[in-house]
């Protein structure tokens, strides 16, 4: 946590929050520089998944090859499995907001080469793979600054509130940014679409730069890039706990989580649909998201109900897996729906538990090590693009769940804590 007076420009005054009710908005309210940090985030992330959007399809429409769906996934996320942990380590080093602007004006300059590329009509597959490997690699550092930034700027008593509010505005982008990109890419194209995105990344910046500065940890400053690393391992390895949590967090990451990378596949040859149909069914994944989300920030005891990571990885993985065998619209946008929900829920609250747990002078590391867990998307997406070439994408995403339901299970009986 951050001391009283490096938030005074930020915060409200203490004795005015005590007297404040709290509510589901409480730390959008009561605190100024979250709320600057959660406009930020709606912009960057909105822009982030209009992205994923016009990239999937784009890859699609160039190729007409599920596997290169797959692997422009491949090389988006793989930047998070190589530098989540040295961009912890950077973030418990380094003052979080300069850290997190250089990152914003990175993402700003490359979605505007993507616009520039595919508008000239020299976008081939190869600057399409190395682009997004550099958007990934930029985002490696956005994503956990952005969420070691929250308890910054808010009281422990309202963090879990606020880590919730902040995974809602994370999953209200999957509505806005996959709608607005399906409603663009039919308009304006593709490289409009990224345009679009690239000014968003502009307007998340000019939020950022509004931030307070905050104090890096004087020990991890004076100590070796190699301690500091060892020191984020050590404080989770320590703590059954979190190792179970890392775990189940990894199984969904890559059992469960691919099925968006294939969602151009699945709207346009198992429902004949086209972008402004992808769009629909991402923003029905994104509006569960958010009611998901916003669930935990009112019901604040919801994240300590027992085996509720569990119960809720698992209903993840069966929504998917009848998703996954559906072929009409309406019962695939409302099981998306619910299944947005779910995993909000699960997400929100891992968040929430990770925040609390950790203490701020290692919390960037944890943080990466826990978004490393996203990094393994990529070891996700690639093989089952390729079994989906193959077999088709319904057999090869129902077959994913089975493995990841089977995998949840003995996780729970290795770490019985998560019962708990």
């Amino acid at each position: 946590m951050a001391t009283t007076d490096e938030r005074d420009s930020t915060s409200a005054p203490a004795d005015e929050r005590a007297t404040e009710p709290a509510g589901m908005f409480q730390s959008i309210s009561a605190y100024p520089g979250f709320r600057l940090l959660f406009l930020g985030t709606m912009a960057t992330n909105s822009a982030f998944w209009m992205y994923q959007i016009a990239i999937g399809w784009l890859a699609l429409d160039l190729t007409n090859s599920p596997l290169f769906v797959g692997l422009t996934g491949f090389a988006g996320g793989i930047p998070l499995l190589l530098f989540a942990l040295p961009s912890g380590v950077i973030i418990d080093r380094v003052d979080r907001r300069s850290v997190l602007m250089a990152a914003q004006v990175g993402i700003m300059i490359v979605a505007t080469a993507f616009a520039v590329m595919i508008a000239t009509g020299i976008a081939n597959r190869w600057s399409i793979l190395v682009l997004a490997f550099l958007y990934g690699t930029v985002m490696s550092f956005v994503f956990p600054t952005r969420n070691a930034i929250v308890p910054n700027l808010v009281d422990r008593r309202d963090l879990v509130n606020a880590v919730a509010l902040n995974a809602a505005g994370q999953n209200s982008t999957r509505v806005v940014g996959p709608s607005l990109a399906g409603v663009l890419i039919g308009i304006i194209g593709v490289s409009g679409t990224f345009g679009v995105a690239a000014a968003m990344q502009i307007l998340a910046l000019v939020w950022t730069a509004k931030l307070p500065k905050m104090a890096s940890d004087v020990a991890a400053r004076t100590t070796s890039l190699r301690r500091n690393l060892a020191e984020g391992i050590r404080a989770v390895t320590q703590d059954d706990f979190l190792k179970g949590l890392i775990l189940l967090a990894t199984i969904v990451t890559v059992l469960i989580m691919p099925y968006i990378n294939l969602m151009p596949v699945f709207a346009r040859d198992e429902m004949g649909l086209g972008a402004t149909g992808l769009g629909i069914l991402m923003a029905c994944t994104g509006l569960g998201s958010v009611v998901g989300a916003l669930a935990v920030a009112r019901w604040r005891r919801l994240g300590f109900l027992p085996g509720i990571q569990i119960w809720s990885a698992a209903a993840f993985a069966g929504l998917v897996l009848v998703f996954s065998l559906t072929s009409s619209l309406l019962p695939a946008a409302a099981l998306l729906f619910v299944a947005g929900v779910v995993s909000a829920v699960y997400m929100a609250i891992n968040q929430t538990v990770l925040q609390l747990r950790v203490d701020d002078a290692v919390r960037g590391r944890v943080l990466s090590i826990y978004l490393l867990t996203w990094g393994m998307l990529p070891l996700g997406q690639l093989p089952l693009g390729a079994i989906a070439d193959r077999v088709g994408a319904p057999i090869a995403t129902a077959g994913a769940c089975v493995a990841a339901v089977v995998l949840i299970g003995f996780v729970t009986l290795r770490y019985p804590s998560l019962r708990n």
